[in-house]
């Protein structure tokens, strides 16, 4: 079998056409684009007619340029790369990956429309260097393009793949790359192997990598990526499919009560078990922010410590008696209220005053707006000329959940809640949710899980609250601590679709209708 190997060159940029193990010059691995190199690929692309294209990387980590933005920035602007007019008609930002829709065309010499194409980018933005993606986000992701263009892939409609990393990945004969090169080679390999498994029930990781890398030496460049070629496709056998159409939600959920005569055991237990069984270990190595000597009081419970990598850091500076860390613990209700109880400001600590402007109270629902007011105190801020300007919060506090209770008494207040929630995120700049609970950790699965849940329902019509679960234990391993909140989950996405998702779905189509 011969992969690829045929290297094609413009004026400044080259490519490599690869092909999967069933199919001849199903990929192009390339470079990312560079200011110099952004016209011969937009050109590669049209000559090739490609069927997509797959982005690994961010355009900037930290300071560092990873690949130049060669898409308009907008969709009310429109660039032109050696004759082909760019112009973005889609965008859909997901949590791990954007989905771009690119408008392709050509004019005559008399500025007539001469052939037109529809392209879409899929942008894997979490992929940071130096590391592995999560196995369940890429999976996701290649899903997601497959369910786009997998029909026109198989049917020999369109062209390649184009599938590439950083600029700086250093795509000549003679360069072994980092970790940029290595990224299309892991995608490539767990798509190609992923495609002859659902055609012949096999995997061929090692035979098809060494051929990649008889063409291209960066192509997977370490062993942790290997290794999680391996975790990926363990993780697609294992876990299977685990979403659906929301029409069949009803009777999904029937099924799910019925036990397996064999194993005496649901489909809910069945899930949950797996769920338990990927969750990460994390090491006190991990969490040692959590374990610092003057972080520990910070901490109401030793075993939930967030690991350093994933938890929010504190840049305030308010004197060296002050750290960075903050625990998502650190509220209980036996202790008095985090936010001014009257309508008069209060004043937490030398940095932050608090002022109360309104609130409601709904049943089983709660609300204030305050204005968080920031004085700089420091000598290196102040001559820095960092500027502190108030920032404007709103706090929700659901009533109807007792202590002692393992879900709330009314699915339909918690499910309002997050419309409420959401409706407040529109009219500001769509920050993230801080989520608080008694021990940070009960409560807040189910929030987190089923507010993602939700999501995808009205984004795609589908729900997967098997993998939803796993994503937000990514981090914090006690959310979503036992069966009864996991099968909650269930019930408040099928609450929500019954009672709301067809009214939330005609408030979206009257608003689009208005902006057009």
């Amino acid at each position: 079998m011969a992969i690829g190997g045929s290297f094609v060159s413009y004026e400044k940029s080259t490519f490599i056409l690869f092909q999967s193990l069933l199919k001849p010059n199903a990929y192009i691995v390339t470079q990312g684009p560079t200011e110099e190199t952004v016209t011969d690929f937009w050109r590669m692309v049209w000559q090739e007619k490609a069927s997509c294209i797959v982005m690994l990387t961010k355009t900037f980590d930290f300071i560092r340029v990873m690949c130049v933005q060669y898409w308009p920035a907008s969709r009310e602007l429109e660039e032109i790369y050696g004759g082909i007019h760019i112009h973005v008609v889609n965008e859909e930002e997901l949590a791990n990956f954007h989905i771009r829709t690119f408008r392709l065309y050509k004019n005559d010499e008399n500025g007539s429309l001469l052939e037109e194409r529809t392209i879409l980018q899929f942008h894997y933005t979490q992929w940071h260097s130096h590391s592995c993606p999560f196995t369940n986000a890429l999976l996701e992701f290649r899903r997601r393009v497959r369910a786009v263009v997998g029909h026109v892939i198989r049917s020999n409609e369109a062209g390649p793949m184009v599938v590439h990393c950083k600029y700086f990945c250093g795509f000549t004969q003679s360069f072994i790359s980092s970790d940029g090169g290595g990224r299309s080679g892991v995608y490539l390999s767990v798509d190609a192997n992923m495609e002859l498994a659902e055609e012949e029930d096999k995997f061929d990781v090692f035979g098809y990598l060494k051929k990649l890398r008889q063409s291209r030496k960066g192509l997977v460049d370490n062993i942790d990526q290997y290794k999680f070629i391996y975790d990926t496709l363990e993780e697609h056998v294992l876990c299977g499919n685990s979403w659906f159409p929301v029409s069949e939600l009803s009777q999904r959920l029937k099924q799910k009560s019925q036990k397996n005569p064999i194993t005496k055991i649901n489909d809910y237990q069945r899930e949950y078990m797996l769920i338990c069984k990927q969750t990460p270990r994390f090491t006190i190595g991990d969490c040692a922010g959590g374990h610092r000597g003057d972080n520990r009081k910070k901490n109401r419970d030793v075993l939930i410590v967030p690991p350093d990598n994933f938890r929010p850091y504190l840049t305030s500076f308010q004197g060296n008696s002050f750290t960075d860390y903050i625990n998502a613990v650190f509220v209980d209700q036996q202790f008095p209220a985090f936010w001014p109880e009257g309508r008069a400001s209060k004043k937490y600590g030398p940095v932050f005053t608090i002022d109360h402007i309104s609130h409601n109270h709904y049943p089983s629902i709660r609300t204030w707006v305050f204005r968080i007011n920031k004085k700089i105190v420091s000598l290196t801020e102040l001559m820095a000329g960092v500027k502190a300007p108030p920032k404007t919060v709103q706090l929700f506090q659901l009533t109807c959940w007792p202590m002692g209770h393992k879900v709330p008494t009314s699915t339909n207040s918690l499910v309002e809640l997050m419309n409420m929630v959401e409706r407040w995120r529109q009219r500001t700049e769509y920050g993230p949710v801080c989520v608080v609970s008694p021990d940070g950790r009960s409560r807040c699965g189910i929030y987190c899980a089923a507010n993602a849940c939700i999501e995808q329902v009205v984004q795609h019509g589908e729900v997967d609250v098997f993998q939803a679960v796993r994503t937000v234990r990514r981090h914090r391993p006690q959310l979503t601590e036992n069966l009864t909140e996991y099968k909650y989950c269930y019930d408040v996405v099928l609450h929500y679709v019954l009672h709301y998702l067809q009214k939330d779905l005609e408030e979206m189509k009257a608003k689009k209708q208005n902006q057009n």
